[in-house]
């Protein structure tokens, strides 16, 4: 009878490595929606502060005499998931997403809603006021205040 040595991995060895490398794409592929999520958040929340400050900045500074509803008014090009946005002269940014992008509005309430305290965003619409900030909220800061629109 003859010994045969046979040297490699198992099955179960392999299925091992398997399930690990699955685990890691996993928490890999949550971690970067959650990271386009806030950087959408953040480029809308950004657009926002700058149609907020343009409305009440416009006539030398008495407002817009009626509000700003596009981003082409206010000089700034498109944002992802945005689909609408108004901003008038008190410095009250109202916008709406894109279909798809329901996550985001719950990112800005997070980021906006830090500093006020309470939720203001809905699946509908979020308004936020800019009366009080004097520059962009894109880098980690917030915006003074939101609260919930009125229809």
């Amino acid at each position: 009878m003859t010994n045969v040595n046979e040297s490699g991995r198992s099955m179960v060895e392999m299925l091992g490595v398997l399930a690990i490398i699955g685990v890691l794409s996993i928490g890999g592929i949550a971690g970067y929606t959650m990271a386009m999520n806030r950087y959408r958040a953040n480029e809308v929340i950004d657009a926002a502060s700058k149609m907020a400050i343009i409305a009440m900045t416009a006539n030398g500074g008495a407002g817009a005499d009626t509000p700003i509803t596009s981003l082409a008014q206010a000089g700034i090009g498109t944002v992802p998931c945005l689909s609408t946005i108004s901003a008038n002269k008190t410095g009250a940014v109202t916008i709406t997403l894109d279909s798809g992008c329901n996550a985001v509005y719950d990112v800005i309430d997070s980021i906006a809603g830090a500093k006020a305290g309470s939720a203001g965003c809905t699946k509908d619409a979020c308004t936020l006021d800019f009366s009080g900030s004097t520059g962009s909220t894109s880098s980690g800061g917030t915006p003074p205040e939101t609260t919930t629109p009125v229809q």
